[in-house]
């Protein structure tokens, strides 16, 4: 559909707006590093801490604006705190080869091995056959696909899969359906691939980066170990009480899917899935190490006391990678399951990320900025815990939408564990609603790379993911709660 001139000339004057802040942000972020080099730090404060709250500001106002790209602020900790005495060079390099990096690292390796045999799709076509062929089923079909995708795959790559093969479907509804009854199917299966990427993403430890920064934070600064089995706690309460919600939202509420004659769409499925040759040997040994690496997982602390052998979840993920560069495909020619030129392509700078976010969270505990900020919080000691939980939920998912999640994760994770324990409250119980949070963004494309792939394909109308998306964003404000205040509380032994 061509674009008006006045919405043109509207992208253009925001295009522009854009531009401005992005530069007042460039100059902004140094001037603000550099004022406290100026200015005495107030009362109790120290003056690395007061250093680091300029390198703060300078971090977020660049991560915020994405003044230069995201992972290069990253490295921003590794030139200004040593020089500037916040923390010298080998205590910020050691927060950049953190144990939660490698963890990571084998689950983009592992995960790029199941992209590259195909393993993910035909998962996810096996998924969407059994759903059946009725409208709302399918969008529920393609939404279970995807957020069980999701959960070991980085979410932009499953919503590019879906998304192609959602669009092949929408393709063959066309020439059977009117026009009015196609786009709203069309619209809740892209928002439906969309956001089941995201509510998947939530679902492990690895499933996306603020998860992972905050079992890092978490673990590095307050002590508290969140592994693979921890995290079900979190993350598999809130994928199964929000994925559900959203395909009854979608399917019933906003879009009400008429009950269309899908019937031959089956059929369509079924040549999508004989298109495909019997599992290969790549897909096969590929489907053994992942399966090797979850019982792993599952089954860390058992295996550690049956063996006595220190056993992490990162390591498991790098025995997995191993296997994976090891263990042949094919054996004549002989061909690894994965291979360098497919391991390069991996998103290497989520791990940089990763890095700067524990250097800036670690520095906030060396620096005593961690104890400022508690004790500058004590006056509110004694408000509800509940409504602080659900204060902090709606700031992080609000704010999500305007910037990276990492990002936003990456800043208040030190600051909201401060908070926490200035009130006298376990910190888990304010940094968990920042890490689930930090995904829960569903109102515009710029708030999510799989909300902009789906927006993009024209198929949604703006005002459509702003509603749906509003709906959804409370729901997972509620969410978030429950989740914190009941499920990691109880499977965590959070007092």
């Amino acid at each position: 559909m061509a674009k008006g001139l006045g919405q043109v000339a509207k992208e253009e004057q925001v295009g522009v707006a854009y531009a401005r802040m992005r530069l007042v942000a460039l100059v902004g972020g140094p001037v603000a590093a550099l004022l406290p080099m100026v200015f005495a730090p107030p009362a109790g404060l120290s003056e690395g801490a007061w250093r680091l709250i300029g390198l703060t500001v300078w971090m977020a106002l660049w991560w915020l604006t994405e003044a230069i790209p995201i992972p290069a602020t990253a490295l921003l900790p590794l030139v200004w705190m040593p020089l500037t005495g916040i923390m010298d060079e080998k205590q910020t390099a050691a927060r950049y080869t953190d144990p939660i990096l490698f963890l990571f690292l084998g689950g983009f390796l592992i995960a790029a091995a199941m992209e590259r045999w195909g393993l993910h799709r035909r998962i996810a076509l096996l998924v969407i056959q059994r759903a059946g062929s009725s409208p709302a089923r399918l969008v529920g079909g393609f939404m279970l696909a995807t957020a069980l995708v999701s959960m070991w795959i980085n979410n932009t790559s499953t919503t590019m899969m879906m998304y192609a093969v959602g669009l092949s479907v929408l393709q063959w509804v066309r020439r059977v359906s009117p026009a009015r009854e196609v786009h709203a199917f069309g619209a809740a299966l892209m928002l439906g691939i969309a956001y089941s990427a995201s509510i998947g993403g939530v679902g492990t430890l690895i499933g996306t980066a603020p998860n992972a920064l905050l079992a890092g934070y978490l673990r590095d600064t307050q002590g508290f170990l969140i592994d693979m089995r921890h995290w079900l706690w979190i993350g598999i309460p809130f994928v199964m009480l929000m994925l559900p919600f959203t395909w009854i939202w979608l399917t019933f509420v906003q879009f009400k899917l008429k009950k269309l004659d899908f019937s031959a769409l089956s059929g369509l499925l079924q040549e999508q899935l004989a298109l495909r040759e019997p599992m290969n040997g790549g897909e096969k040994t590929v489907l053994m190490v992942f399966l090797m690496a979850v019982a792993g997982w599952l089954l860390r602390q058992p295996l550690q006391e049956r063996f006595g052998a220190p056993l992490s979840d990162s390591t498991i993920a790098i025995v997995a990678a191993l296997l994976l560069f090891l263990l042949p495909a094919t054996r004549s020619p002989r061909q690894p399951v994965l291979d360098w030129d497919t391991a390069v392509k991996i998103p290497w700078g989520v791990l940089l990320l990763f890095g700067g976010g524990l250097a800036l969270a670690s520095a906030f505990e060396s620096t005593g900025l961690a104890h400022w900020i508690g004790k500058s919080v004590k006056g509110l000691h004694g408000l509800n815990v509940w409504l602080l939980v659900l204060t902090v939920a709606a700031l992080i998912i609000f704010l999500t939408e305007l910037t990276s999640n990492t990002a936003v994760a990456a800043t208040l994770l030190p600051i909201m564990g401060a908070v926490a324990v200035g009130l006298g409250i376990d910190p888990r119980l304010l940094t968990i609603p920042v890490g689930v949070g930090a995904s829960a963004a569903f109102m515009l494309p710029v708030a999510t790379p799989p909300n902009a792939i789906v927006f993009a394909s024209g198929e949604v109308h703006l005002i459509e993911m702003a509603r749906a998306g509003f709906a959804l964003n409370i729901a997972s404000i509620l969410t978030v709660l429950l989740v914190t205040m009941v499920f990691a509380r109880y499977g965590l032994g959070i007092p």
